[in-house]
Parts: structure tokens; C-alpha cells; sequence
């Protein structure tokens, strides 16, 4: 691929937009983790809003995990 930097800002193509998860499949996924105290939903749910990434993280945990960690993470 041998494009120059010029050339580059020529595309008139639209950059994708990056996928977001929606504020209400945060809640949601926090309210399937057993026993799981308000407070720390709470806190979880107000780091995953804001960093995508690491919610995707606790995506990849399997369920009997992720309750900790949130408490590790809080």
C-alpha cells in the first residue's frame, strides 16, 4: 500500500463510527452478576459508561469471575 499522507486526506470516504455499547446493556449485564451489592453496580456501571474497553474485558470473563473482579476493580 504505498498511498501518500496527501493523498490520505483527499478520501471524501466517511471514517466509520466505533461501536458503542448502549448505557443499557451496561445495566443489564451488571444486574446478571450474582450478588453483586448495589453500590458496587453502581460504581462498575459508572466506569463502563465511560471506557469501553473495559467493559468488553469483563464481557470476555466467564460469569463466576466477574463479581470478583468488579470488587478487585472498585
Amino acid at each position: 500500500m504505498k498511498t501518500s499522507f496527501n493523498d490520505s486526506l483527499k478520501s471524501t470516504e466517511p471514517l466509520p463510527m466505533p461501536s458503542v455499547t448502549s448505557p443499557a446493556e451496561i445495566l443489564a449485564t451488571l444486574q446478571m452478576v450474582p450478588d453483586l451489592a448495589r453500590c458496587d453496580m453502581l460504581k462498575s456501571y459508572g466506569k463502563f459508561i465511560l471506557n469501553e474497553r473495559l467493559f468488553q474485558a469483563l464481557l470476555e470473563l466467564p460469569m463466576d469471575m466477574r463479581k470478583e473482579w468488579l470488587l478487585l476493580l472498585n
